[in-house]
């Protein structure tokens, strides 16, 4: 049997992440249901060599097409989602998601002048701060820090299953 160099990375990565996972993280194991009234936040954060442009497509956009003739995923084959925008033909869950009601995208999303450093904007992204201030602790944590203290304030912590 042959397996190919991108095969290979996909099923080791997916091994050791699964050695490698907390144990928290076991909770979510089994399907969990949100209670009513209670909203779920999901950040999905594609670092490295994720396409954007093929990841949600500008299918309006005749300058998406002229500059990729080859690599542009086409119109016919990318799921719609509005009239301008389309997403990868992999993400058909999203899509589904997305038609329910359940997913936004936040696209083109930046700050004023940047510098043009992945690593500045890395920061700039976890914190949400402005460009000339720099900050210790990541906006998501800052609202978990919020939310959670004000809800053990009236009740005990308590995990979904």
């Amino acid at each position: 049997m042959l397996i190919k160099r991108k095969e290979f990375l996909q099923i080791g990565s997916l091994a050791t992440a699964s050695m490698m996972m907390p144990k928290f993280l076991k909770a979510f194991e089994s399907q969990a249901m949100v209670p009513p009234g209670n909203k779920v936040v999901v950040v999905l954060q594609l670092s490295g060599g994720n396409d954007g442009l093929n990841t949600v497509i500008p299918v309006r956009n005749d300058i998406y097409y002229k500059l990729r003739p080859g690599l542009g995923i086409k119109m016919d084959k990318a799921a719609t989602l509005t009239d301008e925008v389309s997403l990868h033909p992999a993400l058909t869950a999203f899509k589904g998601l997305y038609d329910e009601g359940n997913m936004a995208i936040l696209n083109n999303v930046g700050y004023p002048n940047p510098d043009r450093s992945h690593f500045r904007s890395m920061d700039i992204w976890h914190s949400a701060s402005k460009s000339n201030e720099y900050w210790n602790t990541g906006w998501i944590g800052r609202y978990l820090d919020a939310q959670c203290n004000a809800a053990a304030a009236t009740s005990p912590p308590r995990l979904l299953r």
